[in-house]
């Protein structure tokens, strides 16, 4: 991080790590987190998807309702409950430890290859599509 978390007054600091997404950007977030002393933003360098977990749940819930053929708009709000049902806490935590991975080097600022099956797939073993 750029900037120093000192909380002072022995005061709980959050940090909130995100996306470039262009609302985490606009004027009502950045007025919201000025008076807020206690949160801090810190935003995830562009093009960096295998940094943030939601972005595989995103992934994951966008195929579950997929796969449930929602043709009419009931069934599409209907498919996208039922695909949150499906995905477990189990997922949710490899998730989170798939980012975390990266983590020291990004502390170390190194650079970190773009290659989507290289940083989805870190373990050939893991991919599915192997045999393609």
């Amino acid at each position: 991080m750029k900037t120093g978390v000192c909380p002072g007054d022995n005061r709980t600091m959050y940090v909130v790590v995100w996306d470039n997404v262009s609302f985490h950007h606009s004027a009502v977030v950045r007025q919201w987190f000025a008076a807020h002393d206690r949160m801090l933003m810190e935003f995830l360098p562009p093009y960096t998807p295998f940094l943030n977990p939601i972005e595989e749940f995103f992934s994951s819930w966008r195929w579950k309702v997929y796969d449930r053929h929602p043709h009419t708009q009931m069934a599409l709000l209907a498919a996208m409950d039922a695909a949150c049902d499906d995905i477990t806490a189990e997922s949710c935590r490899g998730w989170i430890r798939h980012s975390r991975r990266y983590f020291p080097r990004c502390i170390d600022r190194a650079d970190i290859p773009c290659d989507v099956d290289e940083n989805m797939w870190a373990d050939r073993r893991e991919r599915l599509d192997i045999n393609d």
